[in-house]
Formats: structure tokens, sequence, C-alpha cells
């Protein structure tokens, strides 16, 4: 199956590496001081070649067959090259332990929709670290006046179907 560059990254979800090259999002386990999601599509070989890449490492994991696993890492590679002048082809693939050469579409199609959804997961993931770093003063660390309930992931919508967790600053007023 031959992909135009554009469908290809819309359908990974990451459509702005037509223009910039190269996308990642990530976010990290402060418990482990390490990455526990990465996901990343880029532009490689003078735009001759399309990687996309995505780790997750996912704790108290159930499978599609109801297992439990302490543990669990969700994996994701693409390579595509250039084919036919915009043209790319799927020629690696591989997810979560299963590997193909030279896909056949429907496994390309399953495996393009997989990384979507799960880099989805991985950004709002990062997004919702971002708006909980220590810059933001914790509700308990408030003076007694200023303490409001707090409201966590409340989703805020963006055009084109985007929900972006989002939690209040509890911010101390100046003269207080």
């Amino acid at each position: 199956m031959i992909y135009g560059l554009k469908e290809l990254l819309t359908k990974m979800g990451a459509p702005e590496v037509y223009d910039r090259g190269q996308v990642e999002w990530h976010y990290f386990d402060s418990l482990k001081n390490d990455i526990a999601g990465y996901a990343e599509v880029r532009l490689e070989a003078a735009d001759t070649r399309l990687v996309a890449e995505l780790k997750h490492t996912r704790e108290n994991y159930e499978d599609d067959l109801g297992m439990m696993h302490e543990r669990f890492e969700e994996s994701f590679y693409l390579k595509a090259v250039r084919v036919e002048g915009e043209g790319f082809k799927v020629t690696e693939l591989s997810f979560d332990g299963a590997e193909y050469l030279n896909p056949k579409r429907d496994i390309s199609e399953l495996a393009l929709s997989l990384f979507h959804a799960r880099a989805l997961g991985i950004s709002i993931l990062m997004v919702e670290q971002a708006f909980n770093k220590t810059d933001i003063l914790d509700v308990a660390d408030a003076p007694i006046q200023q303490r409001r309930m707090p409201v966590f992931a409340k989703p805020v919508h963006f055009g084109g179907g985007v929900v972006i967790p989002f939690r209040p600053r509890a911010v101390a007023q100046v003269g207080a």
C-alpha cells in the first residue's frame, strides 16, 4: 500500500511533522525518575524515510485477554520509505513484540490507528504533568483563607476534539 506523506502523518496523529520534520511526546515517572511514556515521529534521510517509535510502560495493566500484568511495556516501531514521488510504503512494522516486514494494508492500518491512540494517551499525560509541576501551589500550602477545593482533570475542549486535562492554580494573592 502506497500512502501520501500527509495521509500517513494524519493517520498517525502527527500532521505537523510534514512542516517541522519531527514531533515527540513524553512524560516521566517521578517515583522511578525515568521516562514512562515516549512517542516520536520523524523524517530522516532528506525526507525519504519516515520513522515512528513508541514505548510506554504501564503498571497493573489488564491486557485484551483479561490477564493482569504488574508491568507491561507497549512498543511500536514503523519505517516507511519514499517509493514514487510523494508516495511512502511501510516496509517495517512492529508492535508489542509482533514484527512485520512489508506488512499488508490491514496490518498497516491497524498499526497506524494503534500508534495514534497510544501517542495521544502519552501526549495527554505529558500535558497533565506539565500542569502539575512544582510551580503550582498545592492547596495544602496555601493560606487557610485562600484554600479552594482542588479540581483535577477538568476537561478543556479545543477544536478538533482535543481534550486537555486542566487543574486550576491555587495562587496566593500579593499583599494578603
